[in-house]
């Protein structure tokens, strides 16, 4: 769909003001963080924001998982165990938001609200284990698309025509986990191997994935990339300085069996449109992470091959801050 050449300049507008601001202020957060240490040497309880956009990666760009939001609080116990509550909201669009008949689509809208209760576990510096219950709400009564299209109104872009159509009402009972094995490494590089499991009432499926990791590192109980800082002393005379930073590269496949926001609902009524899902997934993940006593920040490009026969393969960022206290 065209759009007329006034309103494709508003729209352009919007998105590089929202793409300066996210920017400026991940900018203006790094020095804020350095000075904002103090002299706690350990810390037992922490927050956790993750925001997922295709729009990170392209201003022209919001389709399929187009948003997600994470907000997690995260407590220590004893023997390093770390549980958490996560709240979150996920949406899924088709190529195009314009689009408004279901003929057209690549894949279904979909909108998730839910909370998972998470449990994980750090053994012997060389493994870990997430285990999570995810229950929640698929479908018209989250109000996903009154956020979205609220969203769009406020930041004057295309509103998504396509809502109507959206994966119906359905309860979200699904259980995730995770583990991770070091293989190899040492002060400069280091190799994981991590297996994802998830079954349920939408999500079905496998993942296993190399991840590699190269800069100043440190051993997986205390690292950022399995959120292991929890519980770990600091020296008082490094509060103010970057205690790690390190890039990561991660490929690696996925087997969907079924997903319900892709192919409709197990339980509940009908959904108007689905689509086929592809059963064999290729993800490739890379970024970078700096982490301060008690601050961290995360950035990680994905790229995952398309998930349904007329889809094309999709991009986005996801950005995580955490704060321990």
């Amino acid at each position: 769909m065209v759009f007329p050449v006034i309103y494709r300049s508003k729209t352009h507008l919007s998105l590089i003001y929202m793409y300066k601001v996210v920017w400026f202020c991940l900018f203006l957060l790094g020095p804020c963080l350095m000075k904002a240490q103090d002299t706690i040497n350990m810390y037992t309880k922490e927050l956790r924001l993750t925001v997922d956009n295709d729009v990170f990666t392209s201003l022209e760009r919001d389709q399929y998982y187009t948003s997600g939001l994470y907000l997690d609080y995260r407590w220590l116990s004893k023997h390093k165990i770390i549980h958490s509550i996560s709240f979150h909201q996920r949406i899924y669009t088709p190529r195009r938001v314009s689009w408004d008949d279901p003929k057209e689509f690549d894949r279904p809208y979909a909108g998730l609200l839910g909370f998972s209760f998470n449990r994980e576990f750090y053994f012997n510096q060389k493994e870990y284990l997430k285990t999570s219950v995810e229950l929640g709400l698929m479908g018209p009564h989250t109000l996903t698309d009154d956020f979205q299209i609220t969203w769009h109104t406020v930041l004057n872009i295309p509103k998504p025509a396509g809502w109507k159509y959206q994966i119906a009402h359905s309860p979200i009972i699904n259980f995730h986990a995770s583990y991770a094995r070091r293989l190899v490494g040492n002060e400069i590089l280091d190799l994981y191997s991590q297996s994802n499991v998830s079954g349920g009432t939408v999500f079905n499926q496998f993942s296993e994935e190399l991840v590699v990791r190269f800069n100043f590192l440190k051993h997986q109980a205390s690292t950022t990339l399995f959120g292991g800082h929890l519980g770990s002393p600091s020296s008082s005379n490094r509060t103010k300085k970057i205690i790690e930073s390190y890039f990561f590269y991660a490929p690696g496949f996925i087997y969907n069996a079924y997903n319900a926001t892709i192919e409709g609902n197990f339980i509940g009524p009908q959904s108007l449109h689905t689509e086929t899902a592809k059963p064999w997934l290729v993800q490739n993940r890379i970024g970078f992470a700096l982490s301060w006593p008690r601050f961290n920040l995360i950035t990680t490009y994905y790229f995952k091959t398309k998930e349904t026969l007329e889809a094309e393969a999709h991009q986005y960022v996801g950005i995580t801050f955490n704060n321990r206290f």
